[in-house]
């Protein structure tokens, strides 16, 4: 439309350099520049799109043409002075960027190309104080700050030169340059408990960087030869004196230890067993508690008020709950030890049968303590509860304790393997609430029950005080109880 259009042809140049176009950019700046070429701002934008197409000479050239047409312009100073240190001609940058900072005292950035000018051409001093005037101008300037570190650093100021990389660090914490180049100027300055500081906070944000652990490994190794300023030969050190080798536990030695474990995990279990209820251990009382009350009340209405053996209901089946309940818990809680005790098993001393035999332990600890609380209060509300034979009833509850041990061993090996095997447990431990005798006896049953119950465990068997022990092999049960007990324990 506007062929002989500078301004055109410039907005159209400063949208193709926008859209990444550079070669068809470089034909609209041209064409401008021909049209007007005393227009410094054209001269300066075609100049950078020259050096983008890699053409560094007709750049710098084009940039300095920027320069003569308005000498005045900090913008056309600023950018011919960084492409002259890009192309190495540093004499003729540190001539522009001087001029410049007369003509603009006010400007940090002219000051800061100046330094960096002085520094690429060996005036290190001279440089110093360009960055100087320019952190007296921008002092929030983290880049500069940085620089000035480093020049301080090539001097020999280590002590100045970590203090602005400090201040650096705390203007661009993100940045980890300031960071690493401080580490750098403490250990140089023999600070190496700052130097660790320093090092630790890379390792921290930058865990694998490879440059930062090697870094902090060579500050570690210094620091471990000089302790405050002291030098120490390592190979001078006094030995030590050498030590016998301990000899290997014996076997009460290791039954101790051992010992000791079990009591431990049976601390930790009777801590966290209820302790989420506002209840506490007061669920194991309230639970046999409960049965007993309901089969009671219904059997008490059923029978017309007189139980199979006895006269009080309650004494009849509290020794079949009682039993029933410990074969129950043992067997079904062992199931749960090894799961549930997973970050347990990963100490040393701590083994797969210290778990189950510290859960085993604590329901027959539970259970038996929930028995003679009970017993007293039958016996403090007038009932007759106390047993006959004190030494058969506490054979029987071993022997029921043992087999729930041995299954509770297999079903914790089991369930290691089957992970729905606790769920078949529970389902198939339901039914012993119907055929162990808990609310009959087994008087009540056919003969060839009764023989196959005087070697199989049933937990009403030979409890119960009203009982004959001579129907019910009390000897007989500790065959079935060890089979399940060594298998779950071999396992």
């Amino acid at each position: 439309m506007e062929p002989s259009s500078a301004e055109f042809a410039f907005h159209a140049g400063c949208l193709l350099q926008s859209a990444g176009r550079y070669e068809e950019a470089v034909d609209y700046f041209m064409r401008s520049a021909d049209i007007d070429a005393q227009n410094s701002i054209v001269l300066r934008n075609l100049s950078a799109v020259q050096f983008a197409l890699e053409q560094p000479d007709d750049a710098v050239a084009t940039a300095l043409r920027a320069v003569s047409a308005a000498p005045g312009d900090r913008l056309n100073a600023l950018h011919a002075t960084e492409l002259l240190l890009r192309t190495g001609r540093l004499d003729e940058a540190a001539d522009i960027i001087r001029d410049a900072v007369g003509r603009h005292p006010q400007d940090e950035v002219a000051f800061r190309l100046l330094s960096a000018a002085q520094m690429l051409r060996g005036r290190t001093e001279e440089a110093l104080v360009a960055i100087e005037r320019a952190l007296a101008l921008a002092p929030e300037i983290a880049e500069y700050h940085l620089h000035r570190a480093n020049l301080l650093y090539r001097i020999g100021r280590l002590e100045e030169a970590a203090e602005a990389f400090d201040r650096a660090a705390a203007l661009d914490p993100p940045n980890p340059v300031a960071r690493r180049s401080q580490l750098t100027a403490y250990f140089d300055s023999g600070r190496f408990t700052e130097a660790l500081a320093v090092g630790g906070e890379l390792i921290r944000t930058a865990p694998e960087n490879e440059d930062y652990a090697q870094a902090l490994l060579q500050v570690l190794n210094r620091r471990f030869e000089t302790l405050d300023a002291d030098y120490i030969v390592l190979g001078e050190r006094a030995l030590r004196p050498r030590r016998e080798p301990r000899l290997p536990p014996g076997f009460f030695e290791t039954l101790q230890t051992q010992l000791r474990v079990i009591h431990a995990l049976i601390i930790r279990e009777t801590r966290t067993r209820f302790g989420d209820s506002k209840l506490g251990y007061g669920w194991a009382l309230l639970e046999p508690i409960l049965h007993i009350l309901m089969l009671s009340l219904v059997f008490a209405v059923m029978m017309r008020g007189r139980p199979p053996i006895g006269d009080e209901f309650f004494i009849f089946y509290y020794t079949g709950i009682i039993p029933y309940h410990l074969f129950i818990h043992t067997s079904t809680n062992m199931t749960y030890a090894i799961s549930s005790n997973g970050s347990l098993l990963q100490l040393p001393l701590v083994s797969t049968f210290d778990v189950l035999m510290a859960r085993g332990l604590l329901e027959l600890f539970t259970d038996s303590l929930v028995a003679v609380i009970l017993l007293a209060g039958f016996g403090a509300v007038g009932l007759g509860a106390l047993p006959h034979d004190l030494s058969g009833v506490c054979a029987s509850v071993l022997v029921v304790w043992l087999f729930g041990c041995g299954c509770g061993f297999l079903n914790a090996v089991i369930n290691a393997f089957s992970k729905s095997w606790d769920k078949i447990w529970v389902q198939l431990t339901r039914l012993l609430y119907f055929c162990s005798g808990i609310f009959y006896v087994p008087g009540m049953m056919p003969e060839w029950i009764r023989d196959i119950l005087t070697w199989f465990l049933i937990p009403k068997c030979g409890v119960f005080s009203g009982f004959n022990p001579s129907e019910c092999n009390l000897c007989a049960p500790w065959g079935p109880a060890g089979v399940p007990l060594g298998g779950g324990s071999v396992c």
